[in-house]
């Protein structure tokens, strides 16, 4: 939980500062996401997006060991669907290449640009809300392939303010 509080409140002072030397106003709302099963969790996800930047954080993996275990490799995705499209935010993999296992808890990455969430769409943002969705492909020992889908859920932090105003200093 403080991982969390310290990457809103270091994202929020980021783009606060960036604004101070803006003629602009800069619009700026924060959300967080979260989801789990039997399976796994996934926790303190955040994502900002500003008129400026957009920056998705993955958050946390907390697998449930007694049904995924002995994992020699694995990739982990973030994506909406919309219809039949799936638009993918971010995706990271791991394997060991030493003979080993691999350790599937932790630190999901995350990923920041311009428009890299929402594109040109502003409606796109209508999908991280209701449409964000996170998938667990692992490879066993015995070379079995599982994939593990899971609908996260996001939560709006805080209503959308603009940076660098009289309004948004208070």
């Amino acid at each position: 939980m403080k991982k969390f509080l310290i990457c809103i409140l270091v994202l929020t002072l980021a783009f606060a500062l960036t604004a101070c030397g803006k003629t602009e106003p800069e619009q700026l709302a924060v959300y967080s996401f979260s989801g789990e099963n039997e399976q796994f969790a996934v926790f303190n996800g955040v994502i900002v997006l500003s008129s400026s930047n957009e920056i998705f954080c993955g958050g946390d993996l907390k697998i449930n060991e007694e049904y995924i275990s002995d994992i020699v490799s694995y990739s982990t995705t973030f994506y909406t669907m919309s219809g039949d499209e799936k638009r993918i935010i971010l995706s990271n993999g791991v394997t060991d290449m030493t003979g080993g296992l691999v350790n599937v808890h932790g630190d999901l990455g995350q990923v920041s640009g311009d428009g890299i969430l929402t594109g040109t769409q502003p409606n796109r943002v209508d999908d991280l809300k209701d449409n964000l969705y996170f998938e667990l492909l692992t490879t066993g020992t015995d070379g079995k392939e599982n994939t593990y889908q899971l609908q996260v859920f996001v939560t709006e932090v805080t209503k959308e303010v603009t940076a660098g105003t009289e309004e948004a200093d208070k």
